[in-house]
């Protein structure tokens, strides 16, 4: 069996991978070849309980994914009472499409990713989009469904195999409790579960587990935990295991049949949503552009003109495993710029491509999109209805978003190099990418922007605080989104970061300018994706003076540290010296808007002071192009009051701390001192 064979080369690697520098894993399942347009050269890290594998440009994922699995093994094994029983493997792939070009697991048919980590036999298959938090979920699910298969259906493949034609356990049910396990709920999870049951779809739940089984799963387990205790959520699956039958397992711990419990959590459920979204708007204030029925095909990206007498609008359609890109004229013509991907039954909408961007005029409309291993992109020409600037972006190695800046030939991107998440300026005509942040913190969601005396790049980062450690040992999955703003019209080396918010709960994505003097953003602090708004105001507060005398940079220095540094690196004047502009800034943020569902999607509409909106309900999404709330910016006075899910969360904070409530569910920790390096690898730079 194929599958064997390539467990086999693995094992027989880890042997050989101690003694040598690197090795290659080329194995490849004959009938089910997927196109590989990279060689893998894989490392590895070894720590006590993981081998955690790593190619070319992963170095630091493979430092991160080692260190957060160690972590949060104990955890983990502690929910679901179950301890590794032999170190498990974990595969990282530096993008998603490489993650989807990789023949590792392509026999598995009996394991459906479906949105649940994908595991081959003890291996993990993990993927960076860009996002730490995201990679942290993949990690714990893997290791929860190791936990878990190892649990019900023992370690060994052909044990495996027999105990699961014994134990007939409902697949929605097994990958929802690896849902829970990897993150017990979130404020995506709660507006995906509100969306499907307010939606009047489904009038059973196997109704809703047959078309949404991981969603399904995982909410049932969170209402199991929340109506009969967290301690039970695991004993119910163990007795499920013991009985082989899930209605007696139901009437040990829930007192009712199986069908009974899945009734009542239907109800639950719908009196809840119900409830919640009272007193909350349906629809913002404005001009509804179109809505999409996403019951077959999804749509995303949606790109709204900003020109206020144009209804045109680009967007992505995902089906079956095809990308098609769309420009909408009229409501109903529609021209296809770019159609890739292969058609399959089964198929996850790739995280980061194609992405679309309107310049400010909403003449010309950029795409960009990955194909044969390589970033590509044009500008399709919406007057002259042709393609132009067909080329590829070199020197990153995935792009997460972009936008136009003042001009139609500069534009600002969020992309990832060597594991990095970092914002770049690139220029069309010339090709040529320039960085602009270089840390090991996620930035993401840049767009231009200009307020009085001051001009930037605002975006958001996990980044705990401008003066953050920029160092190996910093896992920026432990801190939350925030929005902050880089000044780039300086020369210096040094550029000016501020923090522009300061959530305790919840993350803010999605920076725009809102006005002259405000910014816009989205968060889920009261558990929906709403709009709020910032006024931003700054002062200049002195002028620094940089001199670069070999490798040291002095700011501001005194005559005698000038003196002493110069006669250290034995010159009679400095390198170079700059001037840096330090400005005094200050932000007081509010929210604007009340809604029903989350904002998934959020675009600044060209010059024009418009913004464009995207919402969920039920099986449809719907574009609107909104005007400036100066009415909203004026009073101040939306109350975003919290859902249900949050207000349990700040309740059990509450409860947990005994004082005052601290909202903040990722704590902070000391970023100074040097984690323990409690990992192995065969990387010459690294303690062995």
């Amino acid at each position: 069996m194929q599958l064997n064979r390539i467990a086999q080369l693995l094992v027989f690697a880890g042997f050989l991978l101690p003694a040598l520098s690197s090795a290659q894993v080329n194995s490849v399942e004959f009938g089910k070849n997927r196109v590989q347009h990279k060689k893998f050269i894989w490392k590895f890290y070894q720590s006590p309980n993981f081998n955690t594998y790593t190619n070319q440009g992963g170095v630091e994922l493979g430092k991160f994914v080692a260190q957060v699995a160690e972590e949060e093994l104990r955890s983990i094994e502690n929910f679901i009472e179950y301890s590794l029983q032999r170190r498990a493997n974990i595969v990282i792939y530096n993008s998603y499409n490489d993650y989807k070009s990789s023949n590792i697991g392509l026999g598995s048919d009996w394991q459906n990713a479906g949105g649940v980590t994908k595991l081959v036999n003890n291996k993990i298959v993990v993927y960076f989009d860009g996002n730490h938090d995201h990679l942290k979920r993949q990690i714990r699910e893997g290791i929860a469904r190791v936990l878990t298969d190892n649990l019900l259906f023992g370690d060994d493949i052909g044990e495996f195999a027999s105990n699961q034609a014994l134990l007939d356990l409902p697949k929605w049910l097994v990958d929802g409790y690896v849902s829970y396990a990897g993150e017990a709920w979130s404020t995506e999870k709660d507006d995906e579960l509100k969306s499907a049951i307010l939606g009047g779809r489904y009038n059973s739940f196997y109704q809703f587990a047959f078309e949404k089984p991981v969603l399904a799963g995982h909410a049932f387990w969170y209402y199991i935990g929340e109506k009969y205790r967290k301690e039970n959520i695991t004993y119910l699956l163990y007795l499920a295991r013991i009985y082989k039958n899930l209605n007696n397992a139901c009437l040990r711990v829930c007192k009712k049949k199986f069908k009974e419990v899945l009734a009542d959590f239907m109800q639950y459920q719908q009196e809840v949503y119900s409830k919640d979204i009272r007193q909350r708007r349906n629809q913002p204030k404005g001009q509804l552009n179109v809505s999409e029925d996403i019951s077959k095909n999804d749509y995303f990206r949606f790109q709204a003109n900003p020109n206020p007498k144009s209804s045109t609008y680009g967007v992505v359609e995902f089906k079956k495993g095809q990308y098609s890109v769309k420009l909408m004229e009229n409501f109903y013509d529609a021209r296809t710029l770019l159609k890739i991907g292969v058609r399959t039954n089964q198929g996850d909408i790739n995280p980061n491509y194609p992405i679309l961007a309107w310049d400010g005029k909403g003449t010309r409309l950029l795409v960009a999109y990955w194909e044969n291993g390589k970033i590509k992109m044009f500008v399709y020409d919406v007057i002259a209805k042709y393609k132009r600037y067909k080329q590829e972006i070199e020197g990153v190695d995935q792009l997460l978003d972009a936008s136009f800046m003042l001009d139609a030939n500069t534009l600002v991107m969020s992309a990832v190099k060597n594991g990095h998440s970092d914002i770049y300026t690139y220029k069309i005509e010339q090709n040529k990418l320039t960085q602009i942040t270089n840390d090991i913190y996620d930035d993401l969601d840049p767009t231009f922007v200009s307020f009085p005396n001051r001009s930037g790049i605002i975006y958001s980062s996990n980044r705990p605080d401008p003066l953050a450690p920029n160092q190996d040992t910093v896992l920026p999955s432990k801190y939350r989104f925030n929005i902050y703003m880089v000044d780039i019209l300086n020369d210096s080396k040094q550029k000016q970061l501020a923090k522009l918010t300061d959530l305790k709960m919840g993350n803010a994505r999605f920076p725009m300018q809102y006005n002259t003097n405000h910014f816009t953003f989205v968060s889920d602090e009261n558990g929906i994706g709403n709009r709020w708004a910032g006024f931003f105001s700054t002062q200049r507060n002195g002028l620094d003076t940089l001199y670069y005398i070999g490798d040291e940079l002095l700011r501001n220095p005194s005559p005698k540290e000038f003196d002493s540094t110069l006669v250290a690196w034995q010159k009679q004047e400095p390198d170079s010296v700059s001037y840096f502009q330090v400005y005094k800034d200050s932000t007081y943020t509010f929210p604007i808007t009340n809604y029903q569902s989350t904002l998934l999607e959020t675009r600044i509409a060209g010059n024009n002071g418009t913004v464009s909106e995207v919402r969920r309900e039920g099986d449809f999404k719907f574009l609107y192009k909104l005007k400036v709330d100066e009415q909203a910016l004026a009073k101040r006075n939306v109350n975003a009051r919290p859902t249900e899910y949050i207000r349990k969360l700040t309740a059990e904070k509450k409860a947990l701390d005994g004082r005052a409530i601290i909202y903040n569910k990722k704590a902070a920790v000391d970023t100074t001192k040097k984690a323990k390096d409690f990992f192995q690898n065969e990387f010459a730079d690294e303690k062995p």
